[in-house]
């Protein structure tokens, strides 16, 4: 929640990440104590000016928040998030609506510097400085560009290709490895001591080099969260309300959503766990009773790297495996060694389709829906016929 304060919302910060929460627990099949319906109406009200996540009339007319991408791009991945349970929910004027907002950022990016800068009103350029924190939320061009986490195909496209990304993206690793990936608000490359770029390891992934997802993972658990003592192991990190030790417990784990589960079909994508057993135990309030194991072999802090994966018993040679598949327990075996298979987690199995094939009218070439599986249930309990978002 948005500065939650006493049980109530503060208004610190900004955006809606409410949002995120409610739509991932309704992909998830998780949302038990409010009814899908009743939480997607208010959601949207929370969308709109005068509404939690801040925006205004020149947003909505626009695509974007002036004078300020950080809170563009915070905005339209909650708009994307809220377009997914509109999909699910069999809504298609929402998603249609909220999906052609989401898509806003690619307004900012700069095709000469190939990362995201502030507008004006105007559409003029705020700066083109991208290490400056003016026209951000606590961040800099280089931090946050990688926090399109609805549009990383998007982002690989109008880049030039995987490659052009996954170089930069590893160039702004390098420069901040030496300073343990910590700095200031809006300070360096990339820091791991303040929640906005935070997933920037992960997006490898998603650009077709998992090994650098792997190894990156590795490293900043290790210097920005490995030490025991206050002033090293967590001095200068802004927690917040946990995320800071939620990404560390992530990150040992070897496990991380880059959508945070929004997405129709959520997943968990695999990097490089420091343990050699891990024993998730389900909530059996929400969960078939039982647990989820991750097993690694040849472990080591030398080996950071994943050979090979079973899923219960079966070779897995995707990145990532299904919430539904986690949901009923069962065994991640992990093979690591010391040097990348850079051909483990390339999946040719692709989880994004065009709009236009999911029959989302109206959305152009680079606006992505994530693909429902055949054997999804659609919810029974009616569908309203009218949407208004005047």
């Amino acid at each position: 929640p948005r500065g939650p304060c006493g049980g109530g919302y503060s208004r610190i910060m900004t955006g809606c990440p409410a949002t995120n929460l409610i739509v991932s627990a309704y992909m998830k099949g998780l949302l038990k104590k409010t009814e899908a319906r009743h939480a997607f109406t208010v959601m949207k009200r929370n969308h709109m000016p005068g509404g939690m996540l801040g925006i205004d009339d020149f947003y909505l007319e626009n695509g974007y928040y002036a004078d300020n991408a950080g809170i563009t791009i915070e905005a339209n991945f909650q708009d994307w998030a809220l377009s997914q349970m509109a999909q699910q929910l069999d809504y298609p004027e929402e998603a249609t609506y909220f999906l052609k907002r989401s898509q806003g950022w690619k307004q900012l990016f700069d095709p000469e510097k190939k990362l995201i800068f502030p507008k004006d009103r105007q559409g003029n350029w705020k700066h083109r400085n991208p290490l400056s924190g003016d026209g951000w939320v606590e961040a800099n061009a280089w931090q946050a560009t990688w926090s399109v986490s609805h549009g990383i195909p998007d982002l690989i496209e109008l880049m030039g290709g995987k490659d052009v990304l996954c170089d930069k993206l590893n160039y702004a690793f390098e420069q901040a490895a030496d300073d343990d990936f910590v700095y200031g608000y809006s300070g360096g490359y990339i820091s791991y001591a303040n929640q906005p770029g935070v997933s920037n390891a992960h997006v490898f992934s998603w650009a077709g080099k998992p090994w650098l997802t792997q190894y990156w993972v590795r490293r900043v658990r290790a210097q920005a969260y490995g030490a025991v003592t206050p002033d090293r192991g967590y001095g200068g990190h802004d927690e917040d309300q946990g995320q800071m030790g939620g990404i560390s417990a992530l990150m040992a784990i070897g496990l991380f959503s880059l959508t945070g589960n929004v997405d129709q079909n959520p997943s968990y994508e695999i990097t490089s766990p420091i343990f050699d057993r891990i024993e998730i135990t389900l909530d059996d309030r929400y969960y078939e009773k039982g647990k989820f194991v991750i097993q690694t072999y040849h472990n080591s802090a030398g080996n950071c790297y994943i050979r090979q994966a079973r899923l219960n018993g079966k070779p897995l040679h995707d990145f990532r495996f299904s919430h539904a598949d986690f949901s009923k327990g069962g065994l991640l075996e992990l093979w690591m060694g010391p040097e990348p298979a850079k051909k483990w987690g390339i999946s040719e199995r692709r989880v994004q389709i065009l709009c236009t094939e999911n029959r989302i009218p109206g959305v152009s070439k680079l606006g992505y829906m994530w693909l429902i599986p055949k054997n999804a249930e659609k919810p029974t309990d009616g569908r309203r016929k009218e949407f208004k978002h005047e």
